[in-house]
């Protein structure tokens, strides 16, 4: 029960799906004697049993089973309901288990091993328990129970790695599909209504300069409209560069971060020193607008809460990568808000789609807030630079 808490108290607090799992074949080896532990997990394709935890497993053995062209685990389901028994205990002569793999264990002198499926409460297959032996006559009988609550943790442990993958990817597929609406309502805006009104601007200067100097009443109507259209068309070009900035697409990050700080400064008085390279490498398309819409929210955070009449982007590249840092010198964020979840109401949501971003490109996102200021710094993988995806595409073709 300890170990059970404990490995729930993992769970709780988001430890990794392999780091539970190795300290639960930690535990069944320390408690079944002479045996030794591997967890198997399906793949993608739902087609192969691949060994992922076992501490005490030999090396040899887990990686030729990992690299088998074929592993499929219908034998051993069927196995498992034809016998009806909740633990099976065979020789790895015979069992249909080890049928793609039986000459690799011989070879490591695994003569004698207990199988559990590890299922979800619709009773598909997750992956496998196996306990492995060392040839000798005769082995100790797995406790059943613990073998039991052994396989529920360890359906527990990958069933929370799914669903957090789940939730990740459908994070991600939300995210984008925002950015392209953005984009799209972007283009229309900058394309159709921004046209319209220049067109609408033109035809009021028009019709004023028209007008004879006696009709002051109307050229005072005019000289409004032409102005209120003025400002019309400023906010549509505003909004249209918040939702997406059209020279992200074609210039990069030098100079549409340039571009949005400009206005910022402009209509908001907020200082922004900018300390970008000149000629800053080009990354894909996905890793510019992340880094884009993460200076965007920090910015927009910035003046909605710090109260700091200045703030600094700081854009380089760095060993294994390149990192944006956005600081300021505000009051800082308040003590705690950090810590909790997305899903607290002390949260806002620009902290948490930043996070989302950077960790959907592998990078990472640290945050440091003081009374003396906030620091956001987000760094992301060199694989995300356009020659590296060229390269990587180039090798895969070869």
């Amino acid at each position: 029960m300890t170990t059970e808490t404990h490995l729930l108290e993992m769970l709780g607090h988001g430890a990794p799906m392999l780091e539970v799992l190795k300290e639960l074949c930690n535990f069944l080896d320390a408690e079944a004697p002479g045996a030794i532990s591997t967890v198997f997990l399906l793949d993608n394709n739902g087609i192969r049993l691949r060994p992922v935890a076992g501490p005490n497993a030999p090396k040899t053995w887990k990686a030729e089973i990992d690299n088998l062209e074929q592993a499929p685990y219908d034998g051993f389901c069927c196995t498992m309901e034809g016998q009806g028994k909740a633990l099976t205990v065979g020789d790895i002569n015979i069992d249909p288990m080890f049928a793609v793999h039986r000459e690799a264990a011989l070879r490591e002198g695994l003569q004698m091993a207990s199988f559990r499926p590890i299922l979800t409460i619709e009773k598909q297959i997750l992956g496998a328990l196996a306990l492995s032996y060392p040839q000798r006559a005769t082995w100790p009988k797995p406790d059943s129970e613990m073998i039991e609550r052994a396989v529920h943790l360890a359906a527990i442990a990958i069933e929370c790695y799914r669903n957090e993958q789940e939730l990740r990817e459908f994070s991600k597929r939300l995210s984008q599909s925002q950015d392209d609406e953005r984009r799209r309502i972007a283009r229309e805006l900058h394309d159709s209504t921004g046209q319209k009104l220049s067109v609408l601007a033109m035809n009021l200067a028009m019709v004023q300069k028209e007008l004879s100097s006696s009709e002051k009443a109307a050229r005072k109507m005019l000289s409004d409209c032409s102005s209120l259209t003025n400002d019309i068309s400023e906010e549509v070009r505003t909004l249209s560069y918040v939702m997406h900035p059209p020279l992200l697409d074609e210039c990069g990050l030098e100079t549409s971060i340039q571009m949005y700080s400009r206005g910022i400064n402009r209509r908001v008085g907020l200082q922004i020193e900018l300390d970008i390279p000149r000629r800053l490498e080009r990354l894909s398309e996905e890793a510019e607008l992340a880094i884009f819409r993460i200076v965007q929210a920090s910015l927009a955070n910035i003046q909605l809460h710090s109260g700091s009449a200045k703030a600094t982007v700081k854009i380089e590249h760095v060993t294994d990568g390149l990192a944006v840092t956005i600081r300021d010198q505000g009051r800082g964020i308040p003590s705690g808000v950090l810590d909790r979840s997305p899903m607290n109401k002390g949260v806002g949501v620009g902290i948490a789609g930043m996070r989302e971003r950077v960790k959907y490109l592998g990078g990472r996102l640290e945050i440091e807030s003081s009374v003396c200021g906030t620091q956001v710094r987000a760094t992301i993988p060199s694989c995300h630079f356009r020659g590296a995806s060229s390269s990587a595409a180039t090798a895969r073709r070869g």
